[in-house]
Protein backbone atom coordinates (compact mmCIF):
# COMPACT_ATOMS: atom_id res chain seq x y z
CA UNK A 1 0.00 0.00 0.00
CA UNK A 2 1.86 3.46 -1.32
CA UNK A 3 1.67 5.83 1.45
CA UNK A 4 3.21 8.45 -0.93
CA UNK A 5 0.23 10.57 -2.09
CA UNK A 6 -2.64 11.68 0.51
CA UNK A 7 -5.91 12.52 0.70
CA UNK A 8 -8.52 14.10 3.44
CA UNK A 9 -11.47 11.85 4.65
CA UNK A 10 -14.43 13.70 6.92
CA UNK A 11 -15.25 11.54 9.79
CA UNK A 12 -18.68 11.70 11.67
CA UNK A 13 -17.24 14.08 14.39
CA UNK A 14 -16.58 16.65 11.12
CA UNK A 15 -12.92 16.56 11.82
CA UNK A 16 -10.31 16.21 8.94
CA UNK A 17 -8.05 13.09 8.98
CA UNK A 18 -5.04 12.39 6.02
CA UNK A 19 -5.60 9.46 4.12
CA UNK A 20 -3.78 8.05 1.73
CA UNK A 21 -5.01 8.13 -2.13
CA UNK A 22 -4.21 4.68 -2.51
CA UNK A 23 -6.78 3.87 -0.19
CA UNK A 24 -9.54 5.44 -1.60
CA UNK A 25 -8.44 4.57 -5.50
CA UNK A 26 -7.41 0.70 -4.88
CA UNK A 27 -8.17 -0.36 -1.27
CA UNK A 28 -11.78 0.67 -1.14
CA UNK A 29 -12.93 -0.45 -4.15
CA UNK A 30 -11.65 -4.06 -4.08
CA UNK A 31 -14.20 -4.48 -1.23
CA UNK A 32 -17.53 -5.22 -1.77
CA UNK A 33 -18.64 -6.26 2.25
CA UNK A 34 -19.97 -3.27 4.33
CA UNK A 35 -18.34 -5.05 7.30
CA UNK A 36 -15.06 -5.61 6.03
CA UNK A 37 -15.35 -1.67 4.71
CA UNK A 38 -16.55 -0.45 8.13
CA UNK A 39 -13.57 -2.02 10.33
CA UNK A 40 -10.74 -1.28 7.94
CA UNK A 41 -11.67 2.26 7.55
CA UNK A 42 -12.24 1.83 11.88
CA UNK A 43 -8.62 0.81 11.87
CA UNK A 44 -7.67 3.22 10.08
CA UNK A 45 -9.37 6.44 11.53
CA UNK A 46 -7.98 5.20 14.86
CA UNK A 47 -4.15 4.65 13.81
CA UNK A 48 -4.60 8.47 12.21
CA UNK A 49 -6.19 9.64 15.60
CA UNK A 50 -3.59 7.78 17.02
CA UNK A 51 -0.44 9.90 14.90
CA UNK A 52 0.61 7.30 12.78
CA UNK A 53 -1.30 5.15 9.85
CA UNK A 54 0.75 2.49 10.80
CA UNK A 55 -0.12 2.48 14.35
CA UNK A 56 -0.84 -0.36 15.73
CA UNK A 57 -4.51 -1.05 17.28
CA UNK A 58 -4.92 -3.72 19.90
CA UNK A 59 -8.08 -5.31 19.25
CA UNK A 60 -10.98 -4.16 22.24
CA UNK A 61 -10.53 -0.97 21.15
CA UNK A 62 -11.85 -1.70 17.49
CA UNK A 63 -14.75 -4.00 18.64
CA UNK A 64 -15.43 -1.71 21.30
CA UNK A 65 -15.81 1.29 19.02
CA UNK A 66 -19.41 3.01 19.44
CA UNK A 67 -19.35 4.15 15.85
CA UNK A 68 -18.27 1.21 14.39
CA UNK A 69 -20.77 -0.89 16.42
CA UNK A 70 -23.54 1.32 15.50
CA UNK A 71 -22.54 1.36 11.69
CA UNK A 72 -23.05 -2.83 11.72
CA UNK A 73 -25.51 -3.23 14.56
CA UNK A 74 -28.92 -5.06 13.41
CA UNK A 75 -31.96 -4.26 15.18
CA UNK A 76 -33.10 -6.94 17.49
CA UNK A 77 -29.92 -9.12 17.56
CA UNK A 78 -27.94 -8.43 20.47
CA UNK A 79 -24.25 -10.31 19.08
CA UNK A 80 -25.14 -9.13 15.82
CA UNK A 81 -22.17 -6.22 16.11
CA UNK A 82 -19.72 -8.17 17.24
CA UNK A 83 -20.31 -10.81 14.57
CA UNK A 84 -20.00 -8.83 11.57
CA UNK A 85 -16.79 -6.71 13.34
CA UNK A 86 -15.11 -10.20 13.65
CA UNK A 87 -15.86 -10.97 9.78
CA UNK A 88 -15.07 -7.77 8.82
CA UNK A 89 -11.67 -7.91 9.97
CA UNK A 90 -11.32 -11.30 9.35
CA UNK A 91 -11.94 -9.75 5.50
CA UNK A 92 -9.49 -7.33 5.88
CA UNK A 93 -6.52 -9.36 7.27
CA UNK A 94 -7.24 -12.18 4.50
CA UNK A 95 -7.02 -9.41 1.90
CA UNK A 96 -3.76 -8.26 2.86
CA UNK A 97 -5.17 -4.64 3.73
CA UNK A 98 -4.84 -5.03 7.63
CA UNK A 99 -1.97 -6.82 9.51
CA UNK A 100 -2.71 -9.03 12.55
CA UNK A 101 -0.21 -10.35 15.11
CA UNK A 102 -0.21 -11.74 18.98
CA UNK A 103 1.76 -10.22 21.91
CA UNK A 104 2.30 -12.93 24.63
CA UNK A 105 3.93 -12.13 27.86
CA UNK A 106 3.34 -14.84 31.04
CA UNK A 107 -0.10 -15.46 30.59
CA UNK A 108 -1.58 -12.33 28.72
CA UNK A 109 -2.45 -12.81 25.05
CA UNK A 110 -3.41 -9.56 23.34
CA UNK A 111 -4.45 -9.04 19.50
CA UNK A 112 -3.12 -6.10 17.16
CA UNK A 113 -3.94 -4.74 14.44
CA UNK A 114 -2.33 -2.31 11.69
CA UNK A 115 -3.09 -0.94 8.38
CA UNK A 116 -0.52 -2.51 5.95
CA UNK A 117 1.09 -0.14 4.93
CA UNK A 118 4.48 -0.99 4.41
CA UNK A 119 6.63 0.18 7.18
CA UNK A 120 3.93 -1.54 9.29
CA UNK A 121 4.42 -4.69 7.13
CA UNK A 122 8.69 -4.44 7.90
CA UNK A 123 8.27 -3.54 11.51
CA UNK A 124 6.11 -6.33 12.14
CA UNK A 125 8.16 -9.04 10.51
CA UNK A 126 11.31 -7.73 12.49
CA UNK A 127 9.49 -7.64 15.70
CA UNK A 128 8.57 -11.46 14.62
CA UNK A 129 12.10 -12.38 13.77
CA UNK A 130 13.77 -10.75 16.70
CA UNK A 131 15.32 -8.18 14.84
CA UNK A 132 13.68 -5.03 16.81
CA UNK A 133 12.31 -5.10 19.86
CA UNK A 134 8.03 -4.04 20.19
CA UNK A 135 7.41 -0.50 20.34
CA UNK A 136 6.59 1.01 24.53
CA UNK A 137 2.61 0.69 23.55
CA UNK A 138 2.98 -3.16 22.80
CA UNK A 139 3.94 -3.75 26.77
CA UNK A 140 2.04 -4.77 29.03
CA UNK A 141 4.12 -3.91 32.50
CA UNK A 142 8.06 -3.40 32.28
CA UNK A 143 9.04 -6.45 30.09
CA UNK A 144 8.73 -6.95 26.37
CA UNK A 145 6.57 -9.38 25.05
CA UNK A 146 6.64 -11.75 22.55
CA UNK A 147 5.50 -10.94 18.77
CA UNK A 148 3.63 -14.39 17.30
CA UNK A 149 1.66 -13.78 13.63
CA UNK A 150 -1.90 -14.11 14.36
CA UNK A 151 -3.27 -15.37 10.67
CA UNK A 152 -7.10 -15.33 9.70
CA UNK A 153 -9.13 -18.39 11.21
CA UNK A 154 -9.63 -19.93 7.76
CA UNK A 155 -6.42 -19.48 6.33
CA UNK A 156 -4.96 -21.30 10.06
CA UNK A 157 -7.34 -24.18 9.43
CA UNK A 158 -6.61 -24.14 5.44
CA UNK A 159 -3.02 -24.58 5.90
CA UNK A 160 -3.24 -27.08 9.20
CA UNK A 161 -5.62 -29.19 7.62
CA UNK A 162 -5.57 -28.96 3.50
CA UNK A 163 -2.30 -27.81 2.89
CA UNK A 164 -0.31 -24.65 1.25
CA UNK A 165 -1.67 -21.51 1.61
CA UNK A 166 -0.68 -20.40 -2.31
CA UNK A 167 -2.41 -16.48 -3.10
CA UNK A 168 -4.23 -18.17 -5.26
CA UNK A 169 -6.12 -20.22 -2.81
CA UNK A 170 -6.24 -17.13 -0.50
CA UNK A 171 -7.66 -14.78 -2.93
CA UNK A 172 -10.22 -17.40 -3.68
CA UNK A 173 -10.66 -17.96 0.48
CA UNK A 174 -11.50 -14.05 0.85
CA UNK A 175 -13.63 -14.39 -2.11
CA UNK A 176 -15.33 -17.46 -0.60
CA UNK A 177 -15.30 -15.62 3.08
CA UNK A 178 -17.28 -12.60 1.28
CA UNK A 179 -20.15 -14.93 -0.37
CA UNK A 180 -20.69 -17.72 2.60
CA UNK A 181 -20.92 -17.55 6.26
CA UNK A 182 -17.60 -18.47 8.08
CA UNK A 183 -19.07 -21.33 10.01
CA UNK A 184 -19.77 -22.99 6.35
CA UNK A 185 -16.05 -22.77 5.06
CA UNK A 186 -15.16 -23.92 8.66
CA UNK A 187 -17.33 -27.25 8.68
CA UNK A 188 -16.90 -27.31 4.53
CA UNK A 189 -13.34 -27.25 5.49
CA UNK A 190 -13.63 -30.63 8.20
CA UNK A 191 -15.58 -32.65 5.73
CA UNK A 192 -13.03 -32.39 3.33
CA UNK A 193 -10.53 -33.93 5.83
CA UNK A 194 -12.96 -36.49 6.78
CA UNK A 195 -13.51 -38.01 3.77
CA UNK A 196 -9.79 -37.16 2.67
CA UNK A 197 -10.74 -34.82 -0.22
CA UNK A 198 -8.13 -32.26 1.18
CA UNK A 199 -8.43 -29.80 -2.11
CA UNK A 200 -9.82 -26.69 -2.35
CA UNK A 201 -11.93 -27.85 -5.61
CA UNK A 202 -13.23 -30.08 -3.36
CA UNK A 203 -14.06 -27.20 -0.86
CA UNK A 204 -15.63 -24.84 -3.98
CA UNK A 205 -18.00 -27.94 -4.36
CA UNK A 206 -19.75 -28.10 -1.11
CA UNK A 207 -19.96 -24.62 -0.44
CA UNK A 208 -21.60 -23.96 -4.11
CA UNK A 209 -23.86 -27.13 -3.21
CA UNK A 210 -24.90 -25.64 0.35
CA UNK A 211 -25.63 -22.48 -1.20
CA UNK A 212 -27.90 -24.00 -4.03
CA UNK A 213 -29.73 -26.70 -2.01
CA UNK A 214 -29.27 -25.34 1.29
CA UNK A 215 -27.84 -27.37 4.34
CA UNK A 216 -29.97 -30.12 4.63
CA UNK A 217 -29.47 -32.51 7.20
CA UNK A 218 -26.06 -30.41 7.92
CA UNK A 219 -26.77 -30.49 11.43
CA UNK A 220 -24.11 -30.66 14.88
CA UNK A 221 -24.11 -34.76 15.21
CA UNK A 222 -25.62 -35.93 11.75
CA UNK A 223 -22.47 -38.23 10.44
CA UNK A 224 -24.47 -38.31 7.33
CA UNK A 225 -22.55 -37.90 4.05
CA UNK A 226 -24.27 -34.72 2.16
Amino acid sequence: MSDTTTSVIVVETGDTLPLPASILTSVLPAMSDVAEIQAFLTVVRLALTAGDLSAPIEEPAIVRDRSLREALRVIGSGNSADLRIATGLELAVGRGVLTRFRTVAGADERIWYAVATMEARIAVERMLSGAIPPPRRLWDGETAPRIEPERPTVFRLYEQNIGLLSPLIADQLVRAMERYPRDWIEDAIGEAVAYNRRSWRYIQRILQNWAATGRGDDRPGNDERR
